[in-house]
């Protein structure tokens, strides 16, 4: 799903998908923010962001439950900024953190990138699990 709207100073297009929580629906998943985002100058570390929380979402949350999923809203005000939001199944108690793996750890640094490529990003509750976007500045 895909809308625009047009104000006299912004342009904003807003797209939603929706993916069933297993691992082989993340090509899916960066194969959409790519498409949707096309050619802007952030499109790869949007992917790479937006593959991590997703991968949160199928590898620590109820979204990767037998017909359950997660949706993906990137929301693209041109010329400024993308916020992309991942809304999965998550705890009401477990909020994400960044990390400290050890060195030679081969996961958990996945918070760590969005934490150091975002401009921000945040998570939070909802009634429906969890929420967790970040921003790019265009």
């Amino acid at each position: 799903m895909s809308l625009h709207a047009d104000s006299s100073q912004h342009t904003v297009s807003v797209h939603h998908g929706w993916f069933y929580g297993r691992p082989e629906q993340l090509a899916f998943v960066r194969a959409f923010v790519a498409d949707r985002l096309g050619d802007l100058p952030m499109v790869d570390d949007a992917v790479l962001l937006t593959s991590e929380l997703a991968t949160n979402a199928v590898q620590h949350t109820p979204s990767n439950l037998p017909e359950a999923g997660f949706g993906v809203l990137i929301e693209h005000e041109h010329g400024h900024r993308v916020r992309v939001t991942v809304h999965d199944g998550g705890s009401f108690f477990d909020a994400p953190y960044v990390a400290h793996p050890e060195p030679d750890a081969e996961h958990g640094r996945g918070l760590f990138l969005v934490d150091a490529l975002a401009t921000s990003w945040g998570s939070f509750v909802t009634l429906s699990g969890r929420k967790t976007w970040f921003e790019i500045e265009a």
